[in-house]
């Protein structure tokens, strides 16, 4: 008979409240955020081999998570049975929604993403922000006992899918050797993920990429939309519901010149719909939808709201009218993985652009706001875009504070972030008449950090005297400050100031800046055409 030593090294254990815990187990859930809940997890896992692999701890993860997903789809259902209060019904609501999305996004990675793809890692990365996000809904209706311990097994919840990221991070910097695994670390502790040796002045703009033909041009619309029954369709939500569900290629439909008082949804199912107009400010959908009605979140106020995946829109205006005193009030709110916006005016006040989750481009955009207009937890990347910052109060001669961006970053191994190139921020011609009257007391920064690990970048982009000399703002006290990565590279105009910045920023070496292109942050050469 063989020694059994060679095993018990191999399997060596530790404690962990009265059970044994394996080497690899033990050093995997060394480089997650949450180890004990990490190898209490994987110690009762009925599915784990007994001398597991990465892949098998990673699998075996996900198999809790995905588990813990439909537990709280359950409680998140009973709360929507048994109240009758509209918050409460709103938030279990859109707790259903969001827990579904994570659900058909965790299903999918064994079979579509491999292990630790860009793909797998940012699939993941949305998961967890769903998750987050049902809690944080229900935070803010938490009245009774279902909800609070619903919100307690969300925070667990929360725990075992930031541990799946943590390793799939591990994975992809240091490979399938444990003992190298450590927890996830972030610029802001010298870790600069995907850096090549590219030069910084190709990285800062990826001019080889743009949407091109990918968005219909000179193709002819699969529908057309128009105002006075000459058309198919009237709406633009109609047209939506024509598309055929999960198809491979693009369902085009074709706006016409007019304003469209509606609000669209594109739901999972319909992938590849193209919205294309006759430009910004000629083809305009329009809401008025915002956070002050009852029953209606923040999440909910979106003109156009979006899930399948593929999305992308050209030449058009998606507004939301509710004005500079209606607090949350979105026009465009995004989940779609992949998904390009070209030449497309988003305009609103507080909450303009939702960048909610996964990976986004903008191109030529033009995107007007007043409070964290540009937020959400995605990876979006803004390139050659006109940013406008609007006066917020009906009457702000007495002053105001506006910030462009709060990116909404809660983990540090979610690969999420805002990337601005080449873009300019500037005022509204209303906005620099007041700034120019008196600038001490109109206020405006760069971002500041909504969650711990707030992401944001500006690269060659050209300020106007509109941003303050600190650049960005903190969000309460010292929240994030050490933690979040808030940097430029090469900022130019009146409202570059590097020497005056607030001292938790930071400007991107050059030999980092290839991090943030199009190809390294969100894979753009896989999935945005060429230009024809």
């Amino acid at each position: 008979m063989a020694s059994p030593l060679p095993l018990l090294l191999t399997l060596l254990s530790f404690s962990s409240g009265g059970s044994t815990v394996s080497t690899p187990i033990h050093n995997a859930c060394r480089a997650t955020r949450f180890p004990a809940i990490c190898e209490k997890t994987l110690t009762e896992s009925p599915s784990l081999p007994a001398n597991p692999s990465p892949s098998d701890l990673i699998l075996a993860t996900f198999n809790a998570t995905s588990s813990g997903t439909g537990t709280a789809l359950s409680l998140s259902r009973s709360i929507l049975s048994s109240s009758s209060d509209p918050n409460h019904t709103t938030a279990a609501r859109n707790c259903i929604d969001l827990l579904t999305l994570s659900s058909l996004r965790l299903s999918a990675i064994p079979s579509s993403a491999p292990l630790p793809s860009p793909a797998a890692r940012a699939w993941t990365s949305a998961a967890l922000l769903y998750h987050y996000s049902c809690w944080s809904a229900l935070k803010y209706v938490n009245t009774t006992s279902q909800i609070s311990s619903a919100m307690a097994f969300l925070t667990d919840l929360q725990s075992l899918t930031s541990n799946a990221l943590s390793m799939l991070f591990s994975l992809h910097r240091f490979g399938p050797d444990l003992s190298l695994w450590s927890p996830p670390q972030t610029e802001r502790d010298g870790y600069w993920d995907g850096t090549s040796s590219s030069s910084a002045s190709a990285s800062a703009s990826d001019a080889d990429f743009g949407p091109g033909s990918i968005l219909g041009y000179g193709s002819e619309p699969d529908v057309t939309v128009c105002k006075g029954g000459s058309c198919r369709f009237e709406s633009v939500q109609a047209a939506v519901d024509s598309a055929p569900g999960n198809q491979t290629g693009q369902f085009v439909i074709y706006i016409k010149e007019g304003v469209y008082e509606e609000t669209v949804r594109v739901p999972f199912e319909k992938r590849n719909v193209v919205f294309v107009g006759d430009g910004m400010g000629k083809t305009v959908i329009t809401g008025s939808l915002n956070a002050g009605m009852v029953g209606v979140s923040t999440y909910n106020t979106a003109t156009v709201g979006v899930v399948g995946d593929g999305f992308m829109a050209r030449n058009l205006t998606i507004a939301n009218t509710a004005g500079p005193d209606a607090h949350q009030a979105v026009a465009f709110r995004s989940d779609s993985d992949l998904s390009i916006l070209d030449s497309v005016e988003l305009s609103g006040h507080q909450d303009t652009l939702y960048a909610s989750s996964l990976r986004q481009y903008y191109k030529s955009c033009v995107i007007s706001g007043t409070v964290d207009f540009i937020f959400g937890n995605s990876a979006s990347l803004f390139d050659r875009c006109l940013i406008l910052i609007l006066p917020r109060q009906l009457n702000p001669e007495h002053g105001e504070t506006n910030t462009v961006t709060a990116h909404g970053r809660n983990d540090p191994a979610q690969t999420t972030g805002f990337v601005f190139q080449s873009c300019t921020v500037n005022g509204s011609a209303d906005y620099l008449r007041l700034y120019d009257q008196n600038p001490k007391v109109h206020r405006s920064y760069l971002g500041r950090p909504w969650k711990e690990y707030s992401r944001t970048v500006f690269l060659d982009c050209h300020l106007e005297r509109v941003i303050r000399p600190e650049g960005w703002s903190p969000w309460d006290g010292d929240f994030a400050l050490g933690t979040l990565f808030y940097g430029e590279f090469r900022s130019t105009g009146p409202g570059a100031n590097a020497s005056a910045r607030v001292p938790w920023s930071s400007q991107v070496p050059p030999e980092h800046v290839d991090v943030y292109s199009t190809s390294n942050f969100i894979q753009g050469d896989q999935w945005i055409h060429s230009k024809p």
